[in-house]
């Protein structure tokens, strides 16, 4: 037995580079053991704390390549080379002395000595171990399963065998074990390779863990009319090789399927084993145990990704992933975070179409209210728990993801009015309501493919780089699904917070004088009428005295107030797009505070009793709320930060309080006019 260090290893199958010399006091040798997308996480996270420089760092993969996107795997047949899935170049190890081994497979590690051994039997010592070795494709125990022309999918590797499996036989027709996220993907990829293409699903409809049974439907209808055929509730039985190298699949419940090829995509297992021989404890569902500090059962032996298992839970996405890299890269670097668990969202583009989950899925809520919304262009669905948003799903495209995803975290509630907003357009909120991405808190989550938050982002921007494909290779973020790519653009791109609306000024100006007004009401005690026919205040009191003068400003307060009430429409009918919405809304403003002067001048400031007591206190409030409202309104583009957050939570609430009193108004009127007219003398 030879032991080597990790920076020295004159045996190993393939090396990114020769390193720069290493300084005479020896740093902490660090050891990741798999070389996927979790490992370059870790290494990626080091880098951008600056502390990878208290590491000697190798990493041992075992496939032929570089880490790359496993995300974006199914691109590799539009066009992507290996290259440009690689998350890092050679160079970039190279400069933060990062030793990549790759096509090089550990065998087995002795936790007492501290040392991992090759393939080969070479031993290397380590100072910390971080087991990242990902997990394997799951192939059920079916007859004929290892029959030429069977594949899984899973690695680079396995898709350029499926290529060339398919160029040598002439495949016409191929078929994938599996309906969920990866089975969707492979048959995506032999769609791309010109095959006759179905998929297989023993469930009774697509992406069963993830979808119900409605948004399923709807997806499988998407993917047949790409004309894939999707036989679902099939139970394979095994698979025969027949005549001319095809396969046969046969079934329990349904005719044999003959196909050329076959990929199976029956889900994945997290790669243990190596655990397990080790003496290390492992998940009753598989899955190295981890505790909340990324520990195993050795305090020097540290595991990350899909290998782990957490709670007994076993992750399968990259976002867990990502998120378990950033909590080792902190306590790496001295500080005390610790894992909670993750974010299991998916975005994803599957078959041409946007399909996303995210928060609590639908069957986890038992006490949950499910709303839901379908039109032409999609299906959209929000699990609601004690009023607030906890789970959504959508199969289509949804320009409101973002900000669903960032009230999920923020366990936002969603009110009454929203509700029914959502259930007769299928958003939430306003055009005006959503919260610009600029505001968002500094932990937001922008990427959840990549788990790349607010803040790295903005960091990359205050230095200067502000190109999206610049951003996405340093961080991450747009490089996977590439849904968040507009939130990445706004943040790259957003005009300065001071930008003015259109008529915002006036709009201020005329709801701080409503809300002076309701001051005014309660402040000022009311007018009363001249006590002598010489007084001069005779000549003004004629106002409340005499009826046709009441009638005048009484129709006249009328007519303000429908005219209000029309420039109100501007924003709430879509086909009514003439002209700036913000002057509109100013002219509102204006024609609100003109009512309340108005009023004061009809009744000189008496409210009287009954209905007309009603009906004036209806007018005010109507009339100060909108104020209110007007005011946070002119005041959001000017504000920043907490303060400008604030404003974008509570306006669009008060507005909805000032239609709620506005809307009696009209039937109060009616009455006031015919009791004026049937009582008056």
């Amino acid at each position: 037995m030879s032991i080597a260090p990790p920076s020295a290893h004159p045996t190993a199958s393939a090396s990114v580079a020769s390193l720069p010399p290493i300084a005479a006091t020896r740093r902490s040798r660090l050891i990741i053991v798999g070389g996927g997308m979790a490992a370059f996480g870790l290494c990626d996270r080091l880098s951008r704390r600056g502390s990878i420089v208290d590491f000697d760092v190798t990493i041992f993969g075992e496939e032929p390549q570089l880490a790359y996107d496993r995300v974006n795997l199914s691109k590799f047949f539009s066009g992507r080379s290996a290259e440009e899935l690689s998350l890092a170049t050679s160079d970039w190890y190279t400069q933060h002395r990062i030793d990549f081994r790759t096509g090089c497979r550990i065998e087995r590690i002795n936790p007492t000595q501290q040392l991992i051994f090759d393939e080969h039997e070479h031993a290397h010592a380590y100072d910390q171990l971080v087991l990242a070795t990902g997990s394997h494709a799951f192939v059920p125990p079916i007859a004929g399963s290892r029959s030429p022309g069977v594949f899984v999918y899973r690695t680079l590797s396995d898709l350029t065998s499926i290529a060339a499996y398919c160029e040598r036989v002439g495949a016409k027709a191929g078929t994938v074990m599996g309906g969920g996220l990866l089975g969707l993907e492979a048959a995506k990829v032999l769609v791309d390779l010109g095959l006759k293409v179905s998929v297989i699903e023993m469930a009774p409809g697509l992406m069963p863990r993830q979808l119900d049974s409605e948004a399923a439907k709807r997806l499988k209808s998407h993917v047949e009319s790409l004309g894939v055929a999707v036989h679902l509730v099939r139970r394979t039985e095994s698979i025969e090789p027949i005549e001319d190298g095809r396969l046969s699949i046969q079934f329990a419940n349904a005719d044999p399927l003959e196909v050329d090829v076959m990929i199976i995509a029956a889900g994945v297992r997290p790669n243990d084993s190596i655990a397990r021989s080790a003496g290390l404890a492992v998940g009753p569902r598989g899955g190295i145990v981890v505790d909340e500090t990324l520990r195993t059962s050795d305090p020097k032996i540290y595991a990350i990704g899909e290998c782990t298992s957490y709670r007994d839970h076993v992750y399968g996405l990259v976002a867990p992933c990502y998120r378990m890299a950033d909590v080792l890269a902190a306590r790496l670097s001295g500080e005390e975070l610790r894992f909670q668990g993750a974010d299991e969202s998916a975005e994803l583009k599957l078959m041409g179409v946007d399909v996303a989950t995210l928060g609590r899925t639908i069957g986890e809520s038992t006490d949950g209210i499910v709303l839901k919304y379908e039109d032409e262009s999609g299906y959209r669905k929000l699990l609601i728990e004690r009023g607030r948003i906890v789970g959504a799903s959508c199969i289509g495209p949804w320009e409101d993801l973002p900000m669903i995803r960032h009230a999920i975290h923020e366990r936002s509630r969603l009110w009454p009015w929203q509700r029914k907003r959502f259930l007769q357009t299928g958003s939430p909120w306003t055009s005006e309501g959503a919260l610009p991405v600029a505001q968002w808190p500094a932990d937001s989550v922008i990427c959840s493919c990549l788990s790349v938050n607010k803040s790295t982002i903005v960091s990359l921007i205050d230095q200067g780089i502000c190109d999206i494909p610049t951003i996405s290779q340093r961080c991450g973020a747009a490089s996977a699904c590439g849904s968040c790519r507009p939130l990445v653009s706004e943040l790259a791109g957003a005009p300065s917070s001071d930008t003015r609306v259109p008529g915002a000024t006036t709009m201020l100006v005329a709801s701080l004088i409503a809300v002076a007004m309701g001051w005014v009401w309660m402040l000022m005690p009311s007018l009363e009428l001249a006590s002598s026919v010489q007084s001069s205040w005779r000549s003004v009191d004629v106002l409340w005295r005499d009826d046709l003068a009441r009638q005048i400003t009484g129709f006249s307060l009328l007519g303000l107030t429908l005219v209000g009430l029309i420039f109100s429409l501007r924003k709430r009918m879509a086909w009514f797009q003439w002209g700036s919405y913000g002057t509109w809304r100013a002219i509102h403003g204006i024609l609100g505070t003109a009512v309340l002067i108005g009023l004061a001048v009809h009744t000189g400031l008496k409210l009287g009793s009954n209905l007309n007591f009603v009906l004036g206190v209806c007018f005010i409030a109507a009339g100060v709320l909108g104020g209110v409202a007007g005011i946070a309104s002119s005041c959001e583009s000017r504000t920043t930060g907490q303060a400008a957050m604030w404003l974008r939570k509570w306006r669009p609430r008060l507005t909805q309080i000032h239609l709620w009193v506005t809307w009696p108004l009209p039937a109060l009127v009616v009455l006031h006019v015919i009791s004026f007219y049937w009582f008056g003398d």
